[in-house]
């Protein structure tokens, strides 16, 4: 009777080249899954960006379309009739579209409460743009009203681009019965190795006091 050994040289377990093979497919795994993760991730931050700075658009042109409609003459009530001042019109820059990086006057009106004996206020004003920021300044330059808020400066809108203006007339040919200025801005995000991100917003003020453009 003949008995045959056999000897098995391989122990339990993997060997180097299993082991390496394994390897180089979780990395080539965590790669990817890291790659996913990243543009996730960027996509995410992108749309928050995007979020936040049409919402900061959206709420700046509804405070400035807000005051621009108050503009108004300044009227001094008597017994004999109203006197009224229209030298206190509405100034619109000439330029329709204006870029962030300027420094220039956007527009100026006047704010007024009618005067009656010694109540009556007129408030003075002004939107421009610098260092692609729009300011909003509103002081009161006749009389007093403690209930009003003024500002100085007031930084409405960051990081826009550029800001278009338009105008329309109520009735065709009469631009003293007021006029309607559409405006329209333009934010920009610039981010290190990514792509600018833009986002607009525009909304209309109807103004009801004489426009003219000449800022």
């Amino acid at each position: 009777m003949v008995f045959v050994m056999v000897h098995k040289n391989r122990k339990n377990g993997f060997t180097v080249v299993e082991i390496s093979i394994a390897c180089m497919v979780f990395v080539l795994l965590m790669g990817g899954a890291y790659g996913v993760f990243t543009g996730v991730s960027k996509s995410f931050q992108r749309s928050t960006k995007s979020l936040g700075m049409q919402n900061e658009m959206r709420n700046g042109l509804n405070f400035i379309r807000e005051e621009m409609q108050r503009a108004s003459y300044k009227c001094v009530i008597k017994i004999n009739g109203n006197d009224i001042d229209e030298s206190k019109y509405f100034s619109l820059c000439k330029s329709k579209e204006i870029d962030g990086s300027s420094n220039k006057r956007l527009a100026k009106w006047y704010i007024c409460k009618p005067f009656v004996e010694s109540s009556g206020v007129v408030f003075t004003c002004t939107l421009d743009i610098a260092d692609n920021k729009i300011y909003y300044t509103k002081k009161a330059t006749e009389g007093s009203d403690a209930t009003e808020t003024e500002y100085d400066n007031k930084v409405v809108m960051t990081q826009i681009g550029k800001i278009k203006f338009s105008t329309e007339e109520y009735v065709a040919g009469s631009s003293n019965q007021g006029a309607l200025i559409n405006m329209e801005t333009f934010a920009v995000n610039s981010t290190s190795g990514q792509a600018d991100l833009t986002v607009s917003a525009q909304t209309g003020a109807k103004i009801e006091v004489k426009v003219v453009e000449e800022i």
